[in-house]
């Protein structure tokens, strides 16, 4: 039961997320009126007023959804595979979780523009967080038979 609500969990929230980054890639600039808006609340920089070529923003959006399917195959399909299912969402568990706590750390996201820092402490951070930890569960849950 657990295991089925981390899957649909990490498939809904990272497929709305794809889904908005294709939105960016194709041009969109919700939650913001301009583009160099978008860029320092989604991306956080403000030395750029342009958003990453379409075509990066595409790559990240279908990334974010191949992620999005491992953790609905092995989550709500039940796929239990080492190679093809565990081991995947273990290394995105890793990253998601590196993400999550690295912004609260010197470095980059501490030299974030507003109101990405803001919204990436409140918001982006915590969720990655909790879907780093839903990927971790999926990835070392035991078999529902």
């Amino acid at each position: 039961m657990l295991t089925a609500l981390a899957g649909w969990f990490v498939f809904i929230v990272l497929s709305l997320i794809a889904g908005l980054h294709a939105y960016w890639g194709a041009g969109g600039l919700w939650p913001t009126a301009s583009e160099a808006d978008l860029v320092k609340t989604v991306i956080g920089i403000s030395h750029s007023p342009t958003m990453p070529a379409s075509a990066t923003t595409f790559a990240v959006a279908a990334l974010i959804f191949a992620a999005a399917c491992f953790g609905f195959g092995r989550g709500v399909l039940g796929f239990d595979s080492l190679i093809f299912s565990r081991i995947p969402l273990a290394v995105i568990a890793l990253v998601m979780l590196a993400r999550g706590i690295y912004a609260y750390m010197p470095g980059p996201f501490s030299r974030a523009s507003e109101p990405f820092a803001t919204l990436n402490a409140i918001y982006f951070s915590p969720l990655v967080l909790v879907l780093g930890l839903a990927c971790a569960w999926l990835a070392l849950a035991p078999a529902e038979t």
